[in-house]
């Protein structure tokens, strides 16, 4: 005889280890309480068959009964081992079922041996007896079709057989229609438990099919984290060596055109400087970018004064305000010039930069403004906004701007509008600050951007403590620091040859007085001979030997103390800067333009000089 396919998958399915591995640990979670009820039911139903039942026949019956429930705690114990298996283990199912459904028919028997505890004229006995056995068969439909569906087949199967041998005897002619009721009991029962048991097996098998779904889409997402994350670290860590045939090629840019000035005005020097200039851009927003998405940067929680900061940050803006013709200013709140903020001094400024550069950029025309605020509504914090006249966003817009390389007025990828990275570093690093950027635009007619700084960050401080604003150096670009740079004394110290060599052929172009040095040794002090103790000290901070850059400026420090300490590095972690800060060292990270390196060492220099001056 050919089975159909289609009948064979319905009352044979494929044994499928995950789902079998399932459907055994629901059978064995129920193993206590199938003994415990078999042995308590057997023990009611003998205590109301004594005054009724054979003395022997219920002794036999009942020690059976036991003796059968005892065994479904021995099978606890033997497949203990099983459930701690890590994984579906099929054969060790299979055996399972041989055990369990052996035990199974065992029960049967005794539950079927029910029959031959009713008496005739028993009415009332006989009634506990053949609802007892109803509510066995229910039981074991509830409790086993579930899990082991073939096991309450062949269960049931055998309590009906041995269960009606005896009604003949006790109910005579009426007895047919009490086993015909039964067998149609067990037999409806049975299909409409196929179904169930059916039913539970999809169940188990989407249940399995999901986690399954779900630990696949983890995993994805946990290499395509860890594969950004490896690519941005690797950024974060190459950005020392990747910063020096940048930093290399500016210094060499720069050393030409004072050598050859002539040759600067050929259209191709133009474009290599332009270019240069380019690369040293978007290499210093890309390095950026990519050390916040790292994690690499922690924050340094700092306090310092707000109105300093901004005031800072607004004269570093100043020179491309004034090259577009726009009017940058400035706006304090009344009660705010004492107002200090405990965070990371370093990315706050680049936050409000970045948002001043974006505002310059997109404002063909009017003004920018930088504004220190107090929170509407009575709550702690202040607000820095900053305002423009420009071309505005559009609302469909204003969600995605904060995304890498999003540049809603520059489609045509035109470098001179900037990459798209700037507010991307805004969106990182407000989140490890902890702070709130937000930005409402009317196309046509400019932009605020606000900055929320909580109360929970600011530093209550008395106005007699405010800091005076600092003096700003006299401007000392490349000529006119000439006039402070001629013949003074410098000691460079890098130990990349290229950058020795750009490095050195700029700075004697400037006309200083330059030895060179390539490692973080006490033995740097050979180039200082009794008549030449250096000015100013260039120093890189990843050195070959004993000492790193700011310890081999502590060193000479306290050798030669009138000399200024400058760490020129391409290391942009926040440790680094910070202890530099400490440290009291002016930081300049590379790649360097060669006008911010004239200025400031003009302005040191010539603040030595005004220092030693009576």
């Amino acid at each position: 005889m050919t089975v159909s396919p289609t009948l064979r998958r319905t009352w044979l399915p494929q044994h499928d280890p995950q789902v079998e591995h399932a459907l055994f640990l629901l059978g064995y979670r129920n193993l206590v309480g199938t003994g415990y009820g078999q042995i308590g039911l057997a023990c009611l139903v003998g205590l109301a068959s004594y005054p009724h039942a054979d003395r022997f026949i219920l002794a036999c019956w009942l020690c059976y009964l036991v003796s059968a429930g005892l065994g479904y705690f021995l099978l606890l114990r033997l497949f203990r081992s099983e459930v701690l298996q890590p994984s579906p283990n099929l054969k060790g199912v299979r055996r399972w079922h041989r055990f369990r459904r052996t035990l199974q028919l065992i029960s049967a028997v005794g539950w079927g041996g029910l029959g031959w505890l009713m008496v005739p004229g028993a009415t009332a006995h006989n009634v506990i007896v053949m609802a007892t056995f109803t509510g066995v068969v229910g039981h074991s439909a509830a409790g086993n079709s579930a899990n082991d569906f073939w096991g309450f087949v062949m269960s049931a199967t055998t309590i009906v057989l041995v269960f009606v041998w005896h009604i003949p005897a006790v109910f005579g002619a009426d007895g047919t229609t009490l086993i015909i009721m039964c067998v149609f009991y067990v037999a409806a029962l049975t299909t409409v438990l196929r179904n169930t048991h059916a039913s539970l097996r999809k169940s188990i098998q989407l249940q399995l099919d999901n986690e399954a779904m779900a630990l696949s889409n983890a995993e994805q997402a946990a290499r395509a984290e860890k594969a950004n994350r490896d690519k941005s670290e690797f950024l974060a860590a190459a950005s020392h060596d990747l910063r020096q045939p940048v930093h290399a090629l500016l210094l060499l840019i720069e050393a030409y055109r004072q050598q050859m000035p002539a040759a600067m005005n050929h259209p191709l020097m133009q474009h290599i400087t332009q270019a240069g200039q380019s690369i040293n851009s978007l290499f210093n927003s890309l390095m950026e970018l990519s050390r916040l998405e790292s994690g690499s940067e922690k924050p340094v929680l700092v306090e310092f004064d707000l109105r300093q900061a901004l005031q800072d940050v607004l004269e570093g803006s100043q020179p491309e305000a004034r090259a577009k013709g726009l009017h940058l200013r400035s706006f304090l709140a009344p009660g705010l010039e004492a107002a200090r903020v405990c965070t990371d001094q370093v990315l706050f400024k680049r936050i409000v930069g970045n948002l001043l550069s974006n505002a310059l950029r997109y404002t063909p025309h009017g003004g920018v403004l930088l504004a220190l605020r107090r929170r509407h509504g009575g709550a702690d914090g202040v607000w820095i906004e900053v305002w423009d006249t420009g071309i505005g966003i559009a609302q469909a817009d204003q969600s995605r701007i904060f995304d890498p390389y999003v540049q809603m007025a520059n489609r045509e990828r035109d470098r001179s509008k900037g990459l798209g990275l700037g507010l991307a570093i805004v969106r990182h690093a407000c989140e490890l600050l902890g702070l709130t950027v937000s930005v409402h635009s009317v196309p046509g007619r400019g932009t605020r951007f606000r900055l929320e700084l909580p109360g929970s960050l600011m530093v209550a401080r008395t106005p007699s403590q405010v800091l005076p604003h600092s003096a700003q150096p006299k401007s000392a670009g490349v000529v006119q620091a000439g006039v402070w740079l001629r013949g003074r004394r410098v000691l460079l110290v890098d130990d990349d040859p290229l950058v020795q060599l750009a490095m050195q052929a700029l700075l004697v172009s400037w006309q200083l007085d330059v030895r060179s040095f390539m490692r973080g040794d006490p033995s740097v002090l050979e180039l200082c001979a009794p008549d030449w103790v250096p000015e100013c000290v260039l120093c890189d901070f990843r050195l070959p030997g004993t000492m790193n850059g700011i310890e081999l400026l502590d060193f000479l420090q306290q050798k030669f103390p009138t000399a200024i300490g400058v760490l020129i590095t391409g290391e942009m972690l926040q440790t680094v800067q910070q202890a530099a800060e400490d440290a009291g060292y002016m930081l300049i990270s590379k790649p360097v333009d060669a006008a911010v390196l004239a200025y400031t060492l003009g302005a040191l220099l010539e603040r030595r000089h005004e220092e030693r001056m009576p």
